[in-house]
C-alpha cells in the first residue's frame, strides 16, 4: 500500500517568520536540538539535496501539531525542526525543540507520522540494515511516498527551490526500499543553504 498524506492542505504558507517589528527571525534551540542529527533519506530519489523527516512550516511557523512530511534537508539554514535523537535505550527518536518523540497515529500502513509525548507505545522504533520499524509492528517501515516531490510554498517563493513529498507507515518490502532507507546523520556544516545543481528538478514557473 502506498502512504498516503496531504501535502498542500499542510504545508504551512509561511518559510520564515517575521518578528513584530518586521524582521525576520528564528527560534534559537533549545534542548540541544542544534546538536542533534537528521533522519535523511539514504538516496536522493528526485532531490539531490535529499529529504529528510520535517515539520510543516519553518522557525517561528514551524507546527508540531501537524503530520509530518519530507523535505529538502535544510543544510546551512534554520533546521531545529528536522533534528532527532535517540532516547529510551535508542528505541524512541525525540524532537528537542518540542520535547516530543515521532510516532505513528496508527500500527498501520498509510499512518500518518506525527509528534507525542515520548514513551507512547507507537513512539519505540527500531532500527535495522538502515529501515526504521515500528516495535509494535515490525513489519511497517517509515516510508517516503512513491510520488514526485512537489515544490513547497518556500520552494516557489525562493530560488533554492525547496521540495517536499509524503511519508508514512507501509510495509517493508523489496519493492519500496529505496523509499525505506535512512540515514541518522548530523547536517552539513554550512553557513549558507544549498542551491540545487544547475540544470537539475526542471519546474514550471
Amino acid at each position: 500500500m502506498r502512504p498516503i498524506l496531504c501535502l498542500s492542505a499542510c504545508l504551512a504558507l509561511p518559510f520564515l517568520a517575521q518578528s513584530a517589528a518586521g524582521q525576520m527571525v528564528d527560534p534559537d534551540p533549545i534542548n540541544g536540538a542544534d546538536q542533534a542529527p537528521y533522519i535523511r533519506a539514504a538516496l536522493p530519489l528526485d532531490e539531490p539535496r535529499h529529504l529528510c523527516i520535517d515539520l510543516p512550516g519553518h522557525g517561528e511557523a514551524s507546527d508540531p501539531t501537524q503530520p509530518f512530511t519530507v523535505h529538502t534537508c535544510k543544510d546551512g539554514m534554520w533546521n531545529y525542526d528536522q533534528r532527532f535523537e535517540w532516547i529510551n535505550d535508542g528505541m524512541g527518536l525525540q524532537m528537542p525543540q518540542y520535547e516530543l518523540c515521532l510516532a505513528a497515529e496508527t500500527a498501520s500502513a498509510g499512518a500518518n507520522l506525527v509528534l507525542v509525548e515520548c514513551g507512547a507505545e507507537l513512539a519505540h522504533w527500531v532500527s535495522s540494515a538502515a529501515r526504521l520499524t515500528l516495535a509494535a509492528d515490525p513489519s511497517l517501515c517509515i516510508t517516503i511516498a512513491d510520488e514526485v516531490s512537489e515544490l513547497t510554498p518556500g520552494g516557489r517563493r525562493f530560488p533554492q527551490r525547496y521540495r517536499a513529498r509524503s511519508v508514512a507507515m507501509d510495509t517493508c518490502s523489496a519493492d519500496a526500499i529505496e523509499r525505506q532507507l535512512w540515514s541518522v546523520t548530523q547536517p552539513l556544516d554550512l553557513t549558507e543553504p544549498l542551491l540545487p545543481p544547475a540544470g537539475s528538478l526542471p519546474v514550471e514557473g
